[in-house]
C-alpha cells in the first residue's frame, strides 16, 4: 500500500483550541503568565501537544501534555532527565517542565513543518539529494545519542520532524534506554513496521543495532514512499522477519541500494554500527558532520544581561535562552561546548 494513501488523514487536526485546565488558581496563573495555547498540533495514547506562544520571547513552542498520577509516571520522568541531557542541532529542545497537581507539560522546541510521515504523505517519494540531506541529519543525531549511550528505540518517519529552514528534528524520547558498551536490552519496543528482526526472538539483543534496523526503514520509505515490510500484525511480522524479503526499485542508485542493504543486515551483529553509516560514501552533505557553530559563550554574550537574569529567576537555563535567541536571529546550527 502506498505510503500516501496510508497517511492522508494523519495529523488533519487544525483546531482552535483555549487554555483548559483543572489545575488549581496558582498553577493555572505559572501557565498563563508564560504561556498562550493556540491549537492542538496532535494526540496520541499518553499525551496531546499543544502549539503555544511563550510571552516573554515571542517564540512559539510545542507543549506535551501528560496526566500527572499514572502508570508512565517513571517512563515520563525518564524522558524529561534524557531530554536535559540532549544538546544536538538535529534533536527537539527541552525548553522548561511545568509539574502541576493532575499534569506534566513538557515545553519543547516546535518544528514548524510537522512529521516526515506527513510530508512523504503530501509529496510522494523524495528525490535523491532531499532524501540525502534529510538522512544525514538522521545519522547525526543517532551518532550523537549512540556516543552518549543513548539509545531512541522507536525511531520512525512519525518521530522525525521538520523545521522551518527544513533541517530534521528527532523527537520523542518516551520509549529511550540507557545502555552501557555491550550491554543487551531485553523485550520488544517501538513500532511494529520499523522493528528488526532480533526483536521477535524472545532473546538480549544489542538496542543500537535495532536502532539502525530502523533507520533502514526510514530511509527506505523516503525514496521509495512505501513501507519495507508491509503487515500490520506482530504474528505476521514475526513470521515475515523470520527471513525478511524487501524489493528495491531499479530506479534506486548503486550507493542507495548498497547503504539500504547495509542498514538491512539481518543479523545485528553484523550489522554496520552507525559510526559505519555515517563513513558511508551515499551520504555526501558532509558539512553536516563537520559544521562550524559559534560557542555557546559568544551566543550568551550578544542576550541583553537584564532579560538573562529576569528569566533565569523564573528558572530558564542560560542554554535554553541562547536556543531562543538562536531562533530569533535565524542561526541555523547549535553551539556546543
Amino acid at each position: 500500500m502506498d505510503i500516501t494513501n496510508q497517511f492522508t488523514n494523519k495529523n488533519n487536526e487544525k483546531v482552535k483550541i483555549q487554555l483548559d485546565l483543572k489545575a488549581s488558581a496558582s498553577e493555572e496563573e505559572t501557565l498563563s503568565d508564560h504561556y498562550v495555547f493556540l491549537r492542538s498540533l496532535g494526540r496520541g495514547n499518553f499525551a496531546e501537544v499543544k502549539l503555544a506562544y511563550h510571552l516573554h520571547t515571542e517564540v512559539q513552542v510545542a507543549v506535551k501534555v501528560l496526566q500527572n498520577g499514572t502508570k508512565n509516571d517513571f517512563s515520563i520522568k525518564t524522558e524529561i532527565d534524557i531530554y536535559k541531557t540532549l544538546d544536538h542541532p538535529y534533536i527537539i529542545k527541552l525548553f522548561h517542565i511545568i509539574n502541576t497537581k493532575e499534569y506534566i507539560y513538557m515545553v519543547l522546541e516546535h518544528a514548524a513543518r510537522g512529521d516526515l510521515v506527513s510530508y512523504i504523505g503530501r509529496v510522494g517519494l523524495l528525490q535523491k539529494e532531499q532524501a540525502q540531506h534529510f538522512f544525514t541529519q538522521l545519522v547525526c543525531a543517532v551518532h550523537y545519542c549512540h556516543e552518549n549511550g543513548i539509545v531512541h528505540r522507536d525511531i520512525k518517519l512519525d518521530n522525525i520532524l521538520l523545521d522551518d529552514k527544513g533541517n530534521i528534528k528527532l523527537c520523542e524520547f518516551g520509549l529511550v534506554t540507557q545502555v552501557t558498551s555491550g550491554q543487551g536490552t531485553n523485550g520488544f519496543c517501538g513500532t511494529l513496521e520499523y522493528s528488526a528482526p532480533e526483536l521477535f526472538s524472545g532473546k538480549e539483543y544489542d538496542a543500537k543495532a535495532a536502532d539502525i534496523w530502523s533507520m533502514g526503514v526510514v530511509l527506505y520509505t523516503m525514496v521509495t514512499a512505501s513501507f519495507s515490510f508491509k503487515v500490520n500484525t506482530y504474528s505476521y511480522m514475526k513470521e515475515e522477519m523470520l527471513d525478511p524479503k524487501y524489493h528495491l526499485p531499479y530506479t534506486l542508485s548503486q550507493n542507495t541500494t548498497n547503504i539500504i542493504v547495509q542498514l538491512f543486515t539481518v543479523k545485528p551483529e553484523q550489522r554496520s554500527k552507525i559510526f559505519d553509516i555515517r563513513q558511508h560514501q551515499w551520504l555526501t552533505t558532509k558539512e553536516e558532520f563537520g559544521k562550524i557553530t559559534p560557542s555557546f559563550e559568544a551566543l550568551l554574550n550578544n542576550l541583553n544581561p537584564s532579560i538573562v537574569v529576569a528569566l533565569g529567576r523564573m528558572g530558564y537555563h542560560p542554554r535554553t535562552l541562547v536556543l531562543l535567541y538562536v531562533r530569533r536571529n535565524s542561526i541555523t546550527s547549535w553551539p556546543h561546548t
